[in-house]
């Protein structure tokens, strides 16, 4: 046996060995780098366009619905959509500040309202349908941020058209709107 084995060790001596150089070897190939990339960077898109959507989104609710409501979270808004209460309508004394209620067609429900800024004449028409956003309060008013008036005559009803109409025929030089409410201050 030890013939044999000096036999073995003199073929594996005089057997030439090879050397080949190593290569290095890496974690993912240039294609593999390039995939995961795109992916990356559309995973953070739909992340960050999903959440701008979510931000951008208002929910629109009925005057009912939003006295219901619990308070609006800080970073959220509502919209609320509803009527001009008559005689709620009071401005501040900067000119700018104005507090009123809205209510729903039926009138059951009233929202008292909190607005800063300009508001036109056909706000105070009375078939004029007022849209807010803004925020909900712990102590149940409303502070709205937007204020838009859809004008009453391009959205009426047909019985809100045949009340305007009367109104019209028995006197024609009264206006859609009621300007002695600029005159009221707080």
């Amino acid at each position: 046996m030890t013939e044999e084995n000096n036999d073995q060790q003199h073929d594996i001596e005089s057997t030439p060995v090879v050397v080949t150089p190593a290569r290095t070897s890496t974690l993912m190939g240039p294609r593999a780098k390039l995939a995961f990339t795109f992916v990356l960077v559309a995973g953070a898109l739909a992340y960050f366009a999903f959440t701008a959507f979510q931000g951008a989104t208002v929910d629109y609710l009925s005057v009912e619905q939003a006295s219901t409501q619990s308070p609006t979270a800080v970073d959220r808004q509502v919209g609320v959509i509803g009527k001009l209460v008559q005689d709620s309508y009071v401005r501040d004394a900067d000119g700018l500040t104005a507090h009123f209620s809205i209510k729903d067609e039926d009138g059951l429900e009233e929202l008292d309202i909190t607005y800063t800024g300009e508001i036109g004449q056909v706000f105070f028409n009375d078939h004029s349908e007022i849209i807010l956003q803004g925020q909900k309060l712990a102590d149940g008013s409303f502070t709205a941020d937007n204020l838009t008036v859809r004008c009453p005559s391009k959205y009426l009803t047909e019985a809100e058209q045949a009340e305007i109409e009367a109104q019209n025929n028995g006197d024609p030089a009264a206006p859609p709107y009621q300007p002695d409410y600029f005159d009221q201050e707080a």
